[in-house]
């Protein structure tokens, strides 16, 4: 597999393309309807796309919450690509990205079932557990000027 990987903004039609897979793996895959563009901001989101060859297989959003902090959102990665590394392809990318526009810390919000993967990347807890859509979280940070 050859990860290769797209930056974008709302109004590229890659955009469309990510809300596809984010609506497919982050909304109807745990039974809700809501359409993941209702949680984009798109005057400020900077949208990270992976592909096998043409093929879209992962996807994050970089949100900016002020001159040195962003949050890592609706990252989605394929069924199909789930547990081959492509998840950890995206989150290097994703930082390395952050890092390159002069941001110091990535804070995110994990799903339980995810918290392990984060851990395992150096993000490290930094709440309790609460509800995103009815499903069970927890902020996670990382100082990514430790690198």
């Amino acid at each position: 597999m050859n990860i290769t990987f797209k930056s974008f903004t709302h109004d590229s039609p890659l955009y469309e393309e990510s809300i596809i897979l984010r609506n497919r793996i982050l909304i109807e895959a745990v039974g809700r309807h809501e359409d993941c563009r209702d949680f984009d901001f798109p005057e400020k989101d900077i949208y990270i796309s992976s592909y096998d060859e043409s093929t879209l297989i992962g996807t994050a959003i970089i949100t900016p919450l002020d001159n040195k902090r962003v949050q890592m959102r609706q990252m989605a990665v394929d069924n199909d690509y789930q547990s081959k590394g492509v998840g950890r392809a995206i989150v290097n990318e994703f930082e390395r990205v952050v890092i390159e526009l002069g941001y110091s810390e990535v804070i995110l919000h994990a799903r339980e079932v995810a918290v392990p993967f984060y851990k395992k990347l150096g993000y490290v807890l930094s709440s309790d557990v609460f509800y995103e859509i009815e499903i069970p979280h927890f902020e996670m940070r990382k100082n990514i000027n430790k690198q």
